[in-house]
């Protein structure tokens, strides 16, 4: 029998990028940024700065190596015993021109051949801009675990089950859409995806 298709994002779901990007724009632009900062994921509205700096200064920190940054608690596990159950498709917002470096990330930390992946951009900065509902239909998900409400909120009026991932600054809101649900973290996701009771 062939397994559903699950799309996971990976920043904030498998990578701690937030913390991770301000650490290294502390120390190269003696800013005091923490995560607390980021009530919005639209980082010029952080930093001060326009898309296209902002968008150079993010694209600056994925040139770096990032093997040695470790994925967040639980996905790793969390991973493997939803592999069991489900095809896991990773979709990102990280620019297609870091795919393989992303790929490369997630084939050191993680024991898991995954089902496709598709970096689909920073919808400002590309040419032919894809949402990640889009992305979900063609790859048939029945689900997106992702940080953002967008997405997933896209996902859900494509009929796909929105899984709003972690408890973050830029995530919280009142009332949910139909169709999307908050699992603060890989057990809450798992046991809402039955894969633990």
């Amino acid at each position: 029998m062939t397994k559903k298709v699950i799309a996971i994002d990976v920043d904030e779901v498998l990578f701690p990028f937030v913390e991770m990007f301000s650490r290294h724009h502390n120390q190269k632009y003696g800013t005091n940024f923490t995560i607390d900062d980021f009530i919005t994921y639209e980082f010029q509205n952080v930093l001060g700065l326009n898309t296209i700096e902002t968008v150079e200064r993010v694209y600056a920190f994925h040139r770096l190596s990032d093997s040695h940054i470790k994925p967040l608690e639980k996905a790793r596990e969390s991973i493997v015993a939803l592999s069991q159950k489900y095809s896991i498709a990773v979709v990102t917002a990280r620019h297609p021109q870091f795919g393989e470096q992303t790929k490369a990330w997630m084939d050191i930390h993680f024991d898991t051949d995954f089902h496709d992946l598709v970096a689909i951009g920073y919808e400002k900065v590309m040419e032919r801009p894809r949402t990640k509902a889009e992305v979900c239909s063609e790859l048939n998900a029945v689900a997106l675990i992702d940080d953002s409400l967008d997405n997933v909120s896209g996902c859900a009026g494509a009929g796909i089950q929105g899984i709003l991932f972690g408890d973050y600054p830029w995530n919280r809101t009142g009332e949910l859409p139909q169709g999307v649900v908050r699992c603060r973290n890989w057990e809450e996701t798992l046991r809402f995806l039955d894969v633990i009771k």
